[in-house]
C-alpha cells in the first residue's frame, strides 16, 4: 500500500512538471499572432482583390488574374485577423463593381471609381491592392512588384517594406515603384498595390496557382506592414 502511495506521489510529480513545461508553449502557439505587442493589433485594414466579375484581368488559358486575386485576399485576411487586425474587404467573391458607382462613365472607370470611394469614405489605417502582372514580350521578367503614389509618404515607406518582404521569399532584389494608376492617384489613404507574380512566366504562373505559395506571398505582405505600424 505504502509503494502504490509513492508511485502514485512520483507520477503526479512528473505529471505537473510536463504539464508546467508543456502549458506555456501551448498557450504561447495559440496567442503568438494576437497579444497586445503585435503593432497590427486593432489596425484597420482594407484589402482589395483586383477585378472580378465580367473582368477577369489577365490571363493564361484558363488561368485567371482575378480569381488568383481573390484566393490571394481572403489568405491574406485570414493571416491579418490572426494578427489582432480588423479587415475589410472591396470584394469576397467573383464580382466587378461598376454598379456601385452611377457616374456617366464607362464600366472599368466606374469599377475603380467604386473601389476609390470604398478606400476614401472608411476609416481605415491602410489599404493593399491586390493584382498580378503580365509582359508579353519578357517572359523572363518574375517576381512580386509593389507600386505607390509618390503623394503619400507614408504609401513609400509601407511599399519599401513590403518589397523588402517580398523579395525574400521569392528570391529578388527589387525596389518599390511609383506608378499613377488611377485607384493609387485618387485615394488619399496610405496604401499599396502589389502585383503578386508574372503570370507570363511559366515560373511564377505555376507557382500562384499554388494556395502555399500564396499563403507565402500573404505572409510577407503581413510582415511589411507590421514592420510599417512598428516603425510608424
Amino acid at each position: 500500500m505504502k509503494k502504490s502511495f509513492k508511485f502514485i506521489c512520483i507520477y503526479c510529480t512528473i505529471s505537473l512538471v510536463l504539464l508546467s513545461t508543456i502549458l506555456p508553449l501551448i498557450l504561447s502557439n495559440n496567442t503568438a499572432f494576437s497579444t497586445p505587442d503585435n503593432p497590427l493589433k486593432g489596425k484597420i485594414i482594407l484589402i482589395d482583390p483586383g477585378h472580378g466579375g465580367i473582368d477577369g484581368g489577365t490571363n493564361s488559358g484558363n488561368i485567371l488574374e482575378k480569381n488568383i486575386n481573390l484566393e490571394a485576399s481572403i489568405i491574406l485576411k485570414t493571416e491579418l485577423i490572426n494578427r489582432g487586425a480588423k479587415v475589410m474587404m472591396t470584394r469576397d467573391k467573383d464580382v466587378s463593381l461598376e454598379n456601385l458607382c452611377k457616374d456617366n462613365d464607362y464600366r472599368h472607370r466606374r469599377d475603380l471609381k467604386a473601389r476609390v470611394n470604398m478606400i476614401n469614405t472608411n476609416d481605415i489605417d491602410a489599404y493593399i491592392s491586390i493584382h498580378v502582372n503580365a509582359v508579353n514580350n519578357a517572359p523572363y521578367v518574375k517576381g512580386p512588384m509593389v507600386f505607390y503614389s509618390n503623394t503619400n509618404i507614408n504609401s513609400k515607406t509601407l511599399a519599401s517594406y513590403v518589397q523588402d518582404s517580398l523579395n525574400t521569399i521569392a528570391g529578388t532584389n527589387r525596389n518599390p515603384n511609383v506608378a499613377d494608376y488611377f485607384l493609387l492617384t485618387n485615394v488619399r489613404k496610405t496604401g499599396i498595390l502589389v502585383e503578386l507574380g508574372f503570370i507570363t512566366n511559366n515560373e511564377d504562373k505555376n507557382l500562384l496557382i499554388k494556395k502555399d505559395y500564396l499563403k507565402k506571398l500573404s505572409t510577407g505582405i503581413v510582415i511589411g506592414l507590421e514592420k510599417y505600424f512598428e516603425n510608424k
